[in-house]
């Protein structure tokens, strides 16, 4: 014990926060064989998976379909253009409410 901190009683290990997690973005994404594009086709037994290797801080991370990967792996894997990047819902991809159908012709109105 001479060089070691000494765990006091009450004291935190959290730091100044307050503990909780406020963000609403999911800790860990599970990685499926469907969403990867890139990674090399391997036989595991009678099924088949995908490993794909990404540098997340100076490391390597091998990345296999069907596990879980957490946030910095995500975005190197979604940067590398391995996986799909998730789909946000934009208010482009539906039009106004008073746009005219495009299967029909302008001067056809109520039909």
């Amino acid at each position: 014990m001479l060089f070691r901190k000494r765990k006091r009683p009450g004291a935190t290990t959290q730091g100044h926060g307050s503990g909780k997690n406020t963000t609403l973005l999911p800790e860990y994404y599970p990685i499926e064989y469907d969403m990867m594009l890139k990674g090399a086709i391997v036989n595991r037994g009678r099924t088949q998976i995908r490993q794909f290797a990404v540098m997340v801080g100076g490391s390597i991370r091998l990345v296999t379909s069907g596990d879980k990967v957490d946030r910095s792996t995500y975005e190197a894997l979604i940067a590398a253009g391995a996986i799909h990047p998730p789909q946000m819902p934009t208010t482009a991809d539906t039009p106004p409410e008073n746009a005219i159908p495009e299967n029909r012709p302008q001067g056809e109105e109520g039909v």
